[in-house]
């Protein structure tokens, strides 16, 4: 085997990784047997912290296809604001707050394509900032050493992570990255144990009311930071001068209403308050399963179990908590219950909507490495290093190793199968033929829940839903509001092109009799009079605005469905 023939193997990829885990861990276990590290030694080991995750994540950056349809509704969404800006008049991404879709076009802006690889650098950024706050964030707490150690096995879950929840861009990351910037400025200034900065408490108040509408999902980790740095604010009141004391209190306030009136503003402007209040604000704050919030609390912990490498990355956390509670219960107080507030608010984002999806626990993973500083910091002879680092080496082998089989049989283990190999796809049968009657940055509305067709279009959306969940279930009112919606938008935006996606290219809506276009009577009316049935390719049906397909050569075959 020639050395590029290895080089583009998953072997040589696989072995890398290890290597480089094993590496970082003798660096860490080496550092704790000196006394002190200079400054330059201790970003180093920042760096090669931040560098493990990069070299297993590298891979998946350069891996062109979906991995879970959250990753193409978000750039469905970039794509058709980079076309059309206007956030609630051309795209609402429901869960997903505006922020999440306004950063991932940004690319765009810069020339670059906006296509899964693009989004997923945008994301390793979102969690490369996470990481790099978080050490600052723990330095500053506890130190340099606690720091490094403490968020080891949040490096190593993310580095060898195989659920694709984990693997792929979620619209939870921009969040995560503002909230670790909130943790990093309180920080500072609990190191300090100065409130009375007004640009540092200006800073941290409007960056946390950017959180709401990066993932609305976020807010309450966002409130707790506040909350506390407020209490600062007032144990220092006594010492501070009157006007000092307001000129601090002032200038945390303004701080967090200058962002959420500027949206405000915003939507006034542009005549879109009623859709911000009613899809983004009143629709998202009663987002919820069905149940209530015990049943979903009660069940948490089996949502944990079902999640292996999940309960791999907390079980060092829990040993490190027997040996704490057996030999040391010194520390931080005001820090150890800021930490339990953090991680009850965390818990609090992932349980409430009462969906178990994997990617919400992705708000507990630096909660969990703050407690994992809180029990070591307690814990300084070189042997506890040795110990950890040791722990979560093998607790992640016994990890990869458990899921190795499942996972080499999923789509996600391609990006590693096929190394470097899917760079530049050739598209689906289905855009292929959209694209023979539109064009990139023409509309395209796709009915049912496959957005990945905008991506490989390059085509924005024509409705502001790229997915059809709320026209066709839950509560029957909101179904007619959204309905309306879709049907005003469709009239409005008049797209070349129209796909009924429902069947198996769809993620849930499958079955054509209960989800399909025409259980939508108006759309029914709509498309039957302007548009024409151009065929079907493996059950998606194409329709073509009627003017568009007249001027076609002709129309394309009907397919037999596709069999995978």
């Amino acid at each position: 085997m020639s050395l590029l023939n290895f080089i583009r193997s998953s072997t040589f990829w696989e072995l890398m990784g290890w290597l480089a885990f094993a590496l970082v861990g003798v660096m860490f276990i080496a550092s704790d047997f000196r006394r002190t590290l200079a400054r330059w030694q201790q970003i180093t080991l920042l760096l090669a912290l931040v560098g493990l995750v990069f070299l297993n994540r590298l891979l998946l950056l350069l891996f062109n296809l979906e991995l879970n349809p959250d990753e193409s509704q978000l750039l469905s969404q970039a794509i058709t604001l980079f076309h059309h800006p206007i956030y609630w008049k051309s795209t609402d991404g429901a869960t997903m707050g505006p922020l999440s879709s306004y950063f991932a076009s940004v690319p765009a802006y810069l020339g670059f394509p906006l296509d899964y690889i693009t989004l997923r650098w945008s994301a390793f950024f979102c969690i490369a900032t996470g990481l790099v706050t978080g050490y600052f964030t723990l330095e500053n707490f506890f130190g340099a050493r606690t720091a490094r150690l403490a968020l080891f096995p949040a490096a190593a879950f993310l580095s060898f992570t195989q659920h694709f929840d984990f693997l792929h861009a979620t619209n939870e990351q921009l969040s995560l990255a503002l909230l670790g910037i909130c943790f990093w400025m309180y920080s500072r200034m609990w190191r300090q144990q100065a409130y009375d900065s007004v640009p540092k408490l200006f800073l941290l108040s409007f960056v946390a009311s950017m959180v709401p509408f990066a993932k609305l999902q976020g807010t309450p980790i966002a409130l707790v930071i506040i909350g506390i740095t407020f209490l600062g604010i007032l144990e220092q009141y006594p010492g501070m001068r009157p006007g000092q004391f307001w000129w601090a209190f002032s200038s945390f306030i303004v701080g967090g209403l200058v962002f959420p009136i500027f949206v405000l503003l915003m939507t006034f402007k542009f005549n879109v308050f009623d859709d911000f209040m009613h899809y983004y604000f009143l629709a998202n704050f009663s987002y919820s399963a069905g149940g209530s919030f015990w049943s979903y609390l009660s069940n948490f912990p089996a949502f944990v179990g079902r999640t292996t490498d999940f309960l791999f990355f907390v079980l060092p956390t829990f040993v490190l908590f027997i040996s704490w509670a057996v030999f040391s219960r010194q520390g931080h107080k005001r820090v150890f219950l800021f930490t339990l507030a953090s991680i009850m608010a965390s818990m609090y984002s992932v349980v409430k909507p009462g969906n178990e999806f994997i990617h919400y626990l992705l708000y507990l993973v630096f909660p969990i490495s703050l407690l994992n500083a809180c029990l070591l910091d307690s814990q300084r002879a070189p042997v506890y290093g040795v110990a950890w680092v040791a722990l979560v080496f093998v607790l992640t082998a016994v990890c990869v190793d458990s899921q190795f089989d499942d996972f080499e049989r999923s789509f996600a283990s391609q990006y590693r199968r096929e190394p470097l190999r899917h760079r530049h796809p050739p598209g689906s049968l289905i855009s292929n033929e959209i694209k023979k009657y539109a064009k990139a940055g023409e509309y395209l509305v796709v009915w049912g829940w496959a957005p990945r067709y905008n991506v490989e279009t390059q085509m924005p959306q024509g409705v502001c839903d790229n997915h059809t969940i709320r026209c066709v279930l839950g509560d029957p009112k909101e179904q007619l509001i959204h309905r309306e919606r879709y049907i005003r938008n469709l009239r409005t935006s008049r797209p070349p092109i129209f796909v009924d996606a429902v069947g198996p290219n769809s993620v849930w809506l499958q079955q054509r009799e209960e989800h399909g276009y025409e259980t939508f009577p108006e759309l029914k009316d709509f498309i039957n009079k302007h548009y024409q049935y151009a065929g079907e390719i493996q059950k998606t049906r194409i329709y073509v605005r009627t003017d568009r397909y007249l001027e076609s050569v002709r129309p394309i075959a009907i397919r037999t469905p596709y069999v995978d």
